[in-house]
């Protein structure tokens, strides 16, 4: 998904922020957090919201697209 780099350039959240949220797992992602990933991945935002996607309505997941794409390859199994 997003890099450290493109979370900090590409939205209000900080640097230590961002670090805290991905390796202190004591630590719970907030509203804010979760608002500046689905300005970068508007695709994903019912996913990282519910755990649940709706492609019918444009909204998946890294793993549901993942699957898709494995799915078309002509070398998927």
């Amino acid at each position: 998904m997003a890099g450290m780099d493109r979370l900090v350039r590409e939205t209000p959240i900080g640097s230590n922020r961002w670090r805290t949220v991905l390796y202190n797992k004591d630590v719970r992602i907030s509203t804010d957090e979760i608002e500046a990933l689905g300005l970068l991945y508007p695709a994903y935002r019912w996913w990282m919201v519910s755990g649940e996607v709706a492609p019918e309505m444009g909204q998946t997941s890294p793993d549901y697209d993942e699957a898709n794409r494995n799915l078309t390859s002509p070398n998927a199994g």
